[in-house]
């Protein structure tokens, strides 16, 4: 085996243990792990800014900032505010959650609108006493769905038709 399969062996177990115990965030795991590499010139300068040159990940990350910028403003919550208010049961909460989040999700990407929806529904589920996987996964599952109906509505979706 060479030097840089060791060194790959050897990053992505940095990689893995950083981000099993949270040694440095995410994002800056994976930028030491490709200075590492373009250092000892396993990845070229070509190859590292290919990564992010594909237009779909700007798509993605804007999609993100975007469901930053509706959590951040009142305007979603007064709309969760009445969409939600009127439910009473378990059930009929998560026919409201599905009803509002599969069709948001074909259109918007899923993490961010998951992201979004999660402190509703777990101000709901704690208020009623209802488990809060009851809810959350009805939730994962309609926007998983809804993502699914259109090409932007999942990040696996853009980057596919990307390619």
């Amino acid at each position: 085996m060479g030097f840089d399969a060791i060194l790959v062996l050897v990053v992505l177990a940095f990689i893995l243990i950083s981000l099993y115990f949270e040694i440095v965030g995410p994002g800056f795991t994976f930028v030491i792990a490709i200075a590492i590499l373009g250092s000892f010139r396993v990845l070229t300068p070509h190859e590292i800014l290919v990564g992010f040159a594909n237009e779909q990940i700007v798509i993605i990350i804007m999609l993100l900032m975007l469901g930053d910028v509706f959590q951040r403003t009142s305007v979603l919550d007064i709309f969760f505010d009445r969409v939600f208010k009127k439910a009473k049961t378990p059930r009929n909460f998560v026919a409201r959650l599905m009803f509002v989040a599969a069709p948001i999700s074909a259109f918007v990407n899923n993490t961010p609108l998951v992201a979004l929806l999660m402190p509703y529904v777990h101000n709901w589920g704690t208020k009623n006493k209802v488990q809060l996987s009851r809810l959350m996964m009805p939730l994962s599952f309609a926007t998983i769905l809804g993502g699914c109906a259109t090409l932007i509505g999942t990040s696996t979706n853009l980057i596919v038709g990307g390619l």
